[in-house]
């Protein structure tokens, strides 16, 4: 099999389910060859670490897409960004603060997450990536100057999720898209922010094309760039409906599966 760029989604994925990095995964991507993206939902400031260990010097994408860039919170060169509509991004906070109060609701710019208080979803954010948000005013904070990436909704139970993507279904502004992202977290976005129209981006500038890439994923906000690359890899700990869009399963991520498919390349 041809491989000239392999790109992954982080968290469920390259990250075992203690928001770590395996070993297997270090040692193995350490010493590609080829370039390895990351492609994940996260902020940058969120993705450091990882480009830091795995010694990453290629584009790497945030916030679904939102961002492309390259380099760490030290030294980062962005080439492309898409946030979302002032406008709309203001209109959609403050409905879901009044709707669903219950609901944790933070956002993001490019340096920093802010909420408006800690909870149980900013608790269970910052045990996965080891950040505090900036805890602010909503009202006294918002205005025409921040650039808002992703808006971050966790919910924990079940039917009050299924009740805000109904919500989103009838309500969501035309200009955002509305992905869930693992079992607690729906993340908004610009709707141009899409995993596989950043990878588009890099496919682009590096004069590739996707039927030589790998991609590997674990949840639905991953099939756009499963639907895109020659050779989608999915997660053995993935739900079977996403299970259904790869080429091939790997073991989990607690079972570093991506390091064991790209090895198995080799063999």
């Amino acid at each position: 099999m041809k491989v000239t760029h392999i790109f992954s989604d982080m968290d469920a994925t390259l990250l075992a389910s203690d928001g770590t990095i395996p070993q297997a995964n270090i040692n193995t991507i350490k010493n590609l060859t080829i370039p390895f993206s990351l492609v994940s939902a996260r902020a940058p400031m969120e993705m450091d670490f990882a480009i830091d260990q795995l010694e990453l010097d290629s584009l790497q994408v945030g916030f679904n897409g939102g961002i492309i860039y390259r380099g760490n919170s030290h030294n980062r060169e962005i080439l492309y960004t898409q946030s979302i509509d002032t406008n709309a991004a203001t209109k959609i906070i403050f409905d879901i603060h009044n709707q669903f109060p219950d609901v944790s609701l933070s956002f993001y710019d490019e340096k920093a997450w802010y909420a408006e208080k800690n909870d149980r979803g900013t608790a269970f954010e910052t045990s996965v990536t080891n950040l505090e948000p900036t805890i602010i005013n909503f009202k006294e904070f918002l205005d025409d100057s921040i650039q808002i990436f992703k808006i971050m909704l966790i919910v924990f139970d079940e039917a009050e999720m299924q009740a805000l993507v109904s919500y989103f279904d009838e309500y969501a502004p035309y200009s955002v898209v509305v992905q869930r992202s693992g079992k607690y977290h729906l993340e908004i976005t610009h709707i141009d922010a899409i995993k596989s129209n950043g990878m588009n981006y890099i496919l682009s500038k590096e004069d590739l094309t996707a039927e030589h890439t790998i991609a590997f994923g674990d949840g639905h906000n991953d099939i756009p760039m499963f639907k895109l690359v020659g050779h989608p890899v999915v997660m053995n700990n993935a739900l079977d409906e996403v299970k259904d869009y790869g080429e091939f399963i790997t073991e989990s991520n607690d079972d570093a599966g991506v390091a064991a498919f790209i090895n198995r390349l080799d063999a």
